[in-house]
């Protein structure tokens, strides 16, 4: 009978088994033998028979079969004191981020928090300037095709300006004071515990 499994577990099943190879390696051989070692994909993974896999390699890779010992816990008394070794691979993987940052920021992909302040206060001024323009328009069409007093219509409408310009700035203000909230409890924002009111 078949057994169909991806490359990863297949080199995880070698692995056990003595034939020690990681997925990448795994990968190549299969790459490179595609003749006798068919694949099927299967959504992002290739799979391979792994009869047929085990076989060939026990023809065409010399081993010395030895299986490996599983991993046993190690005992002790909590964290172990950070050593050179340890303390250089965290200095190493710290300036590895502050150079993937700096390249974010020279290729513009990193927006500061200044920035999309100052675009939020533009958009909201863009807005109120739109709203302010078109009142004397709408409501001079209000005053003829109603009949209403178009100096009264200007006024409700500017209050309704106003009121609406206020509403969407407490409502982003609200959404700030939420996100901030959860960054500081160390837990992801979601946009639907904030509702619009």
């Amino acid at each position: 009978m078949e057994e169909w499994i991806s490359i990863t577990e297949a080199a995880r099943r070698l692995t056990a088994g003595g034939d020690v190879v990681d997925r990448s390696t795994l990968s190549r051989y299969v790459s490179q033998h595609a003749e006798a070692l068919p694949t099927k994909r299967e959504g992002k993974s290739n799979l391979v028979e792994f009869a047929t896999l085990l076989q060939h390699r026990s023809e065409n890779i010399r081993l010395t079969r030895r299986p490996v010992e599983p991993e046993l816990p190690v005992v002790g008394d909590g964290p172990r004191p950070p050593t050179q070794i340890s303390a250089a691979a965290r200095d190493k993987e710290a300036s590895a981020a502050l150079r993937e940052l700096e390249l974010a920021r020279e290729l513009r992909q990193i927006t500061s928090v200044r920035e999309v302040a100052d675009a939020a206060q533009t958009a909201i001024v863009m807005m109120r300037n739109a709203f302010e323009r078109s009142v004397d328009t709408e409501a001079a069409s209000l005053a003829l095709r109603h009949g209403w007093d178009e100096r009264k219509a200007r006024l409700a409408l500017k209050d309704f300006v106003q009121t609406g310009v206020e509403v969407f700035h407490r409502e982003m203000l609200d959404r700030l004071d939420a996100l901030s909230r959860a960054k500081d409890a160390g837990e992801p924002y979601h946009e639907e515990t904030a509702t619009l009111q």
